[in-house]
């Protein structure tokens, strides 16, 4: 009813639902609250570091379950804050070290 008396500019059902239940528990606040991911940490970003550089074929859902963080924030340390991508099975750093460098123009 609501599309058909404002058009496409009307919120979706799923949005109004949304709200509703915010203002039915007292939140009146139409704003949206900030996140905060308390497992992106400077301490699990090492942690993560290491254990991928020990071994490259850990997969993401071994490191959720050994360090207990979320799927998500493994996979956000991975590719962001480590700055890596997933090739065969393995995690390797997107640029090449000085030493790898090296061997290509040698080789």
């Amino acid at each position: 009813m609501l599309k058909e008396v404002y058009g496409d500019d009307v919120v979706t059902l799923k949005t109004v639902y949304k709200y509703y239940e915010r203002f039915e528990s007292g939140n009146v606040s139409v704003e949206e609250e900030q996140r905060s991911s308390t497992s992106k940490t400077d301490e699990n970003v090492q942690k993560i570091a290491k254990m991928v550089h020990a071994n490259r074929r850990l997969t993401i859902r071994e490191l959720a379950d050994e360090l207990n963080i979320s799927y998500g924030s493994v996979q956000s340390i991975l590719t962001d804050n480590l700055q890596t991508r997933r090739v065969s099975a393995k995690f390797v750093p997107r640029f090449l070290t000085g030493e790898q460098k090296e061997n290509r123009v040698s080789v």
